[in-house]
Formats: C-alpha cells, sequence, structure tokens
C-alpha cells in the first residue's frame, strides 16, 4: 500500500467511525437560522425531517481535508484562547416590557453592552468585529428572520426579538421571569452572532452537510444551540457584580435556564433542559470562553 492509498483508507476509517457520508457539498451551506421557542409551547413530538443537500462526487482525501479544517474552527478556534471575558459594567436597563418601545429600549442598551464586551475579544481573537442589526418586532408583523417564534438569529447578522411575547409574559406572568428570560434569550441570540464572526457557525453547517442520518445532523444543532446558551451565561457571569446577577434575580434566571430545553419542543436541536442549564451555568462560573466549546464534549453531555 502506498502513502497516499494508506491516507485515503486511513480518511474512510475516521469519516466512517464519525457517521459521515464520503461526497462533498457543492457549496458550503450558509449560516443557519436559530430561533428560540417559548418556555411552555405546545407538547408535540413529530418525527424529525431533515433535508439532505445536493451531493456531488470527489475523493475522500479532499473530503477529509475539509472536514479536518472544519473540525479545528469549531473546536479549536482562537476564540477559545482569549482569557476571561472582561465585565461590561452595564446594569440591567432598567426600563420594563410594558410597550414595543420600552422592549426596543431594553434590547438596544442590552446589545450596546454586549458588543462593549465582545468586540475586543473577538479581535484578540483575530478576527473583525461588525455589530449586529437589532430587528424589534411583534407577533403579528412579518420578522428580517421570517420567523414567527420568542426570539432567533438570522444569517446576515441579525437579531429578531418579539416584543409581543415580552410585553404578554410580563402583563400576565412572573414579571422577574420575564426579565431573566429576556436578559437569558438576547445574550444567547448574540452567542450565535459571535459563533458566525469566528467562523464557527459556518464550519459547523458544512459538517452538517456531510453527517448521516437524522440523529447526527441534530447533535451538531445541539451542539451549537448549547454554546450560544454558555455565551449567554458567560456575558451575565463577567457582569455578575454591576447587573447585578444576584438575590431573588439569580435565583430566578436559574429556573429560567432550567426550564428551557427540547422537553417543550418539536424535535432534539436545541439540548435538554438538564443540558442547556448546565451549559448556560458552566459558562456563567467560567468566565472564558474556552469553558463553551461543545465540539469537544461528549454527546451525552450535549444531549
Amino acid at each position: 500500500m502506498n502513502a497516499r492509498v494508506g491516507v485515503v483508507a486511513a480518511a474512510v476509517v475516521v469519516l466512517a467511525a464519525a457517521g459521515i457520508v464520503v461526497a462533498r457539498q457543492s457549496d458550503d451551506r450558509p449560516t443557519a437560522t436559530f430561533s428560540e421557542r417559548p418556555v411552555t409551547p405546545t407538547r408535540t413530538t413529530p418525527s424529525p425531517t431533515l433535508t439532505s443537500p445536493t451531493r456531488t462526487t470527489a475523493t475522500v482525501d479532499s473530503v477529509g481535508q475539509l472536514l479536518a479544517e472544519k473540525q479545528r474552527i469549531v473546536a479549536q478556534n482562537p476564540l477559545y484562547r482569549v482569557g476571561r471575558l472582561p465585565a461590561s459594567r452595564c446594569k440591567e436597563p432598567s426600563v420594563r416590557p410594558t410597550s414595543v418601545a420600552n422592549v426596543r429600549r431594553y434590547y438596544t442598551e442590552y446589545v450596546a453592552c454586549l458588543d462593549k464586551v465582545w468586540k475586543p475579544v473577538i479581535e484578540k481573537a483575530g478576527f473583525t468585529f461588525v455589530p449586529p442589526r437589532l430587528d424589534i418586532f411583534t407577533g403579528k408583523t412579518r420578522t428580517l428572520c421570517n420567523v414567527q417564534d420568542s426570539a432567533a438569529y438570522c444569517d446576515g447578522g441579525t437579531i429578531s426579538m418579539n416584543a409581543t411575547f415580552d410585553i404578554e409574559n410580563y402583563r400576565k406572568y412572573n414579571k422577574l421571569w420575564t426579565r431573566t428570560t429576556m436578559a437569558h434569550l438576547v445574550a444567547h441570540e448574540y452567542g450565535h452572532h459571535v459563533q458566525r464572526l469566528t467562523g464557527i457557525s459556518s464550519a459547523s453547517a458544512t459538517r452538517t452537510g456531510y453527517l448521516n442520518g437524522v440523529d447526527a445532523p441534530l447533535q451538531e444543532s445541539r451542539r451549537i444551540e448549547l454554546q450560544a446558551s454558555c455565551f449567554s451565561g458567560l456575558y451575565l457571569g463577567a457582569d455578575r457584580s454591576y447587573f447585578p446577577v444576584s438575590g431573588s434575580w439569580r435565583q430566578r434566571w436559574l429556573w429560567t435556564i432550567s426550564h428551557r430545553g427540547d422537553e417543550w419542543g418539536t424535535q432534539r436541536d436545541h439540548g435538554s433542559s438538564k443540558s442547556h442549564s448546565r451549559w448556560t451555568r458552566r459558562g456563567f462560573d467560567a468566565g472564558s470562553p474556552a469553558a463553551c466549546n461543545t465540539f469537544t464534549a461528549s454527546a451525552a453531555s450535549v444531549s
């Protein structure tokens, strides 16, 4: 067996073990749209459906090289080496979600604080920082992300937040829960923006295109979503003394992050409530993006 054949054979073994189809996409897929669900949606359990990408034949070694490159981006990203996240020194926005204007003001202030922290971190990691666009919409308005959900991040860099969801929750349910949900969700969607700026989301989308079956792509989605929640906890943990994240606010936040998960969704694409709580608290406690590397974590830890 010559050296080239040996490399190809080794690649086949590695890819087969990972459940990856040895065929190349015509193009890397664009960054996916990520959306969040309300805490208590209707419980349904349909079978997940995923559309297989168009594939063309390619040599095994070129596929192996492509996937190795994408693996390095998601698992060894320079973002993981920037050290502790600095505190924004921002307090929780004082405005309450009693109107669309107030919701817009809340998120505008919050995103400005997220920009303040993440800009130097992104640049330290060697990437170009571009602030996200903020879209505040109502439940009756078609959004820039083309979804009707509590929150979403769209390819192109838009964070979209549903003002109707926040206003109704604040009026009808626990007011402190509404505030902790708003704080978590906007920082989670910003986490997707961080993934986009550092190449993690596009690399993960390419990896997904080579995954076989239904379960493997869903697990990849959970790695992306749980990392975004870890980034959300990371920001709040760094700013805990100024926000502040303490007392009854912290207790309600802990309850909030432990009551979001696939148990209330339609498919296993975001992570269980147990995994969601664990990864969000891990970011909060650790203080560094390195703690949010879901791509080197075991399958059980991203269930």
